[in-house]
């Protein structure tokens, strides 16, 4: 892919042809110090079709992707390779390795098999690192004559000894909890069912643990290690189609038990599904996961001609306190864009404007960018005159990102005071996608609380990534996130940002600091 291919987004993971969906058998090797991300593939459609395999990426940095062609495909006769995950078996509990094969690299991956109406548990497993696999000789390792039961997620829980496998029994929305010694032999344990909003099906869980921090990004000595049960559910999500939801709670290698009733997403977007965590992260604490970047209610349908569908940054993960009002706080998972600034190089200096620059109706304030290629950082944060609030209907500050200052094609971002909204408007990007396709809403929008609050003022934080076609936001150092996809007429940079306001003296910009990034290698970015 050229510098002048600006389809493909510059540092998400795509194809460099056909089908994406689900990322798959996420993991990070030790030995040679790289990224793998498996994902359902059809190189041979841009749609979901079958024959779906495993694709697969890897990457040095978590930003620039090499594609690596196929990794799992079905027999002929056998259907289709769904959804898995992968651990590396480095003490051979699975007796499938010899001593040829570096601990650190005794990758097997533990997948769906959905051939004749039935979906099964197979494993296969590699004996170069990740990039070939052999069939487990006497697949399936779990069959229960169902079909739809499928996307098993696999961990090593070191206070049992013991793989913990979560699996989902989709349209009898459970997630079933196995153990085993031997990623072959598995025992069912339990199982943690008709929870949160449940769609049509559950699909793509995970279970995890993850660090609860202070406010000062130090970790909290709890009495109890805090899991997260993360299920991804499609159709039915409160934005329409897909989403993932998390449960908060306890684990003891058998039960999860959630702490309280509530549920939560993940991301507030409405392109955002089938979350799944890496195995082996580097300092093996971090908690460090993708997603797929899309929806099923339109991907079939989004106008990009040489693939479909891409996958978020890599996000880390940890719990922290979060003040939803003056009066209640609650634990909340956070998240932040993992990637290496080492490896991107700024086009030109970041463009900014003025700390405490009012904003009036009539009088914008625009930042002209120069050397776009797509690939935008920007930290947005702005305050409010409480009190001024309720004197209008509409008391919004609003952002309109354009390829040049007369176009009539942009994005449009902000936020209305008076319902403590962000919200985005995709509609106006001139793509006949947008004006056909009912079901790729065009205005969004995620409640906010305040980032903080001082003498009646309140303050709002959003820091972003717009990479091409996909936008990723994190609010409030990482109490929320939303990702949306969008789809200009023209696929041409962004070089003019306007801001503006529906009001006299409520708004003031703290912070708007644009940054103009590309790659510093740009020979392999899929």
């Amino acid at each position: 892919m050229g510098l002048q291919d600006l389809e493909h987004p510059l540092v998400h993971l795509t194809p460099p042809h056909g089908w994406l969906n689900d990322p798959n058998g996420l993991w990070y090797d030790a030995k040679d110090e790289l990224w793998h991300c498996y994902f359902q593939h059809n190189p041979d459609s841009t749609v979901w079709k079958q024959p779906i395999c495993w694709g697969h990426s890897v990457s040095k940095d978590a930003i620039i992707w090499d594609y690596k062609g196929l990794a799992i495909v079905p027999p002929d006769s056998d259907g289709g390779v769904f959804s898995g995950s992968v651990v590396v078996d480095n003490r051979n509990t699975s007796e499938l390795f010899d001593e040829s094969t570096d601990p650190r690299q005794r990758v097997v991956a533990i997948w769906t098999q959905d051939a004749d109406g039935i979906q099964r548990q197979m494993i296969s497993y590699s004996m170069d690192g990740g990039y070939s696999f052999k069939d487990y000789a006497h697949n399936p390792v779990l069959d229960i004559n169902n079909s739809n039961f499928r996307d098993p997620k696999v961990i090593w829980h070191k206070e049992t000894g013991r793989w913990i496998m979560v699996v989902a029994l989709s349209q009898k929305f459970e997630i079933s909890i196995y153990s085993s010694k031997d990623l072959i032999h598995w025992q069912y344990e339990s199982g943690f069912a008709v929870r949160g909003f449940k769609g049509l099906q559950y699909e793509c869980p995970g279970l995890i643990k993850v660090p609860l921090l202070d406010a000062n990004g130090q970790e909290v000595k709890d009495t109890k290690d805090n899991w997260v049960l993360y299920i991804s559910i499609n159709p039915g999500a409160p934005q329409g189609g897909s989403a993932t939801e998390y449960f908060i709670g306890e684990f003891d290698g058998k039960v999860f038990q959630p702490r309280d009733n509530q549920v939560r997403l993940m991301d507030l977007g409405k392109d955002f599904y089938a979350f799944q965590t890496f195995y082996n992260t580097p300092n093996d604490k971090d908690v460090i996961g993708m997603a797929w970047a899309s929806n099923w209610q339109y991907t079939n349908q989004t106008p990009t001609s040489q693939y479909r569908s891409c996958l978020t940054m890599l996000r880390k993960l940890h719990l922290q306190k979060l003040q939803i009002t003056p009066e209640y706080s609650e634990i909340n998972l956070f998240s932040a864009p993992l990637w290496d600034q080492d490896s991107l190089v700024n086009l030109a200096p970041p463009k900014s404007l003025t700390p405490d620059a009012p904003l009036l109706p009539n009088h914008g304030l625009n930042i002209n960018l120069d050397q776009g290629e797509g690939l935008l950082e920007f930290t947005w944060e702005w305050s409010v005159q409480d009190k001024l609030v309720p004197k209008a209907d509409f008391c919004g500050i609003t952002m309109f990102l354009k390829d040049q200052e007369t176009s009539n094609q942009f994005l449009s971002l902000g936020f209305e005071a008076n319902s403590s909204a962000f919200f985005l408007d995709r509609g106006n990007t001139g793509s006949h996608f947008t004006e056909t396709n009912p079901l790729f809403t065009r205005n969004l929008s995620a409640d906010l609380t305040p980032y903080r609050t001082f003498q009646g003022t309140s303050i709002y934080k959003v820091h972003g990534i717009l990479d091409r076609n996909i936008l990723e936001l994190y609010f409030n150092d990482g109490a929320l996130a939303a990702t949306y996809t969008f789809f200009y007429l023209e696929n041409r940079p962004i070089r003019w940002v306007h801001m503006e306001s529906s009001v006299n003296d409520v708004f003031k910009i703290k912070e708007l600091r644009f940054t103009e990034l590309a790659i510093k290698s740009p020979s392999k970015t899929y």
